[in-house]
């Protein structure tokens, strides 16, 4: 029986060949390592000055928004009615008219108080005729001193009545107590109405006011004069600004906030009576310097910037303090008029050479397509 197995001398052949293999591959794969690690190390160097654009620390107001859901009233409101029973026999007004102070709106029937008027007038004419006569005789003595004084007093009842009679009249013509706007009528020419029925509304909403309530906790913070802004939901893109006018007197023991009310001009009359609005008060306004949010280097809980020195970036810490859209107050760290880096930030290192490109002109708007366009066209460009 033959022996299968390959003679010594192949398989000493045999294994110098595997070991070669092996060392060759080990010395290459070594090779390899060591090319990439020399290009890596020389990358830095490769890449040369960090292309970025730069934004100037400038001053800027920042204040606490203290939001608050308010409602619209009227600067004067009131729902015009009779003061009488009485049948309304004419009407004088359109519906939403402007009118002035003391024009008249509704006659209602007075046949009765014009009747009891004239006869009055009558009376007191017939006794001042009296009287001119009975002075002339008293004078001569052909008459007493008792009669004159009689038909003076008479006269003097007769003026009386005619003031009644004035009055009564006068309630039943309806007039506008005030500037404004008329609301929607209520009634027709022949309707009886009395006390209590709703004739008209009339407004009065030049001036509107906003009320709505404030924590206790910012009592300290809002005064008399605070400037308010007012947004409604039917008239997204208007601001309304107007100025706090009155705090009340008492907080309330359920809601710890106190009722305020803010004056608001409304010269357009967007503002209807009714409204809901949310009000936005500008609370401890100050100065501050100030840098774009985007230029912010948060680590950790730290806050840090780029500052341009000697062409190098290098990496400061500051305090920052309020923000507003787009924008962060500087407490700490920063001084008027230095230069931060603004975009670029990407694989930005403390001390690398920078390149400056351009400047920061402002947030864009995210639904500002053409602001958009323009930024990109400038970043093409670079």
């Amino acid at each position: 029986m033959s022996d299968s197995r390959p003679a010594p001398w192949l398989r000493s052949i045999v294994f110098l060949f595997i070991s070669a293999a092996v060392g060759g591959g080990g010395w290459m794969f070594w090779q390899q390592q060591k090319v990439l690690k020399q290009t890596l190390t020389a990358a830095p160097k490769a890449k040369g000055a960090m292309v970025v654009s730069t934004a100037k620390v400038t001053k800027m107001e920042y204040a606490l928004d203290l939001l608050a859901i308010g409602t619209v009233a009227a600067d004067e409101s009131i729902d015009l009615s009779a003061n009488v029973t009485e049948t309304v026999t004419a009407l004088h007004f359109q519906d939403g008219q402007q009118v002035k102070k003391g024009t008249l709106l509704v006659e209602l029937s007075a046949a009765e108080e014009l009747a009891a008027l004239s006869a009055s007038r009558s009376q007191l004419t017939e006794h001042e005729r009296e009287i001119t006569r009975l002075q002339s005789l008293v004078k001569d003595g052909a008459a007493p001193e008792a009669r004159l004084e009689e038909r003076r007093t008479l006269a003097d009842v007769a003026k009386q009545n005619i003031l009644e009679a004035e009055a009564r009249l006068a309630d039943r013509r309806i007039v506008a107590p005030f500037d404004g706007w008329l609301g929607l009528r209520r009634i027709s020419v022949g309707a009886l109405v009395s006390p209590g029925t709703v004739i008209v509304s009339l407004d009065k909403i030049d001036v509107v006011k906003i009320d709505f309530s404030v924590p206790e906790t910012y009592i300290g913070m809002i005064k008399e004069g605070t400037e308010i802004e007012a947004r409604t939901e039917a008239t997204r893109d208007r601001v309304f600004k107007g100025k706090l006018a009155h705090l009340d007197s008492r907080i309330d023991p359920a809601t710890r906030a106190i009722a305020a009310r803010a004056e608001v001009p409304n010269a357009d009359l967007l503002l209807k009576p009714g409204m809901l609005v949310t009000a936005s008060l500008r609370v401890e306004p100050r100065i501050s310097n100030s840098i774009p949010e985007r230029a912010l280097v948060p680590i950790g809980s730290k806050a840090f910037v780029f500052i341009i020195a000697e062409e190098k970036a290098k990496r400061v810490e500051i305090t920052t303090g309020r923000r507003k859209p787009g924008y962060l107050e500087v407490l700490k760290g920063l001084e008027e008029n230095q230069l931060v880096v603004a975009d670029g930030l990407v694989a930005l290192q403390d001390g690398m050479v920078i390149k400056i490109t351009g400047q920061f002109t402002g947030p864009v708007k995210a639904f500002d397509p053409e602001a958009l366009s323009s930024k990109r066209s400038g970043e093409s460009a670079k």
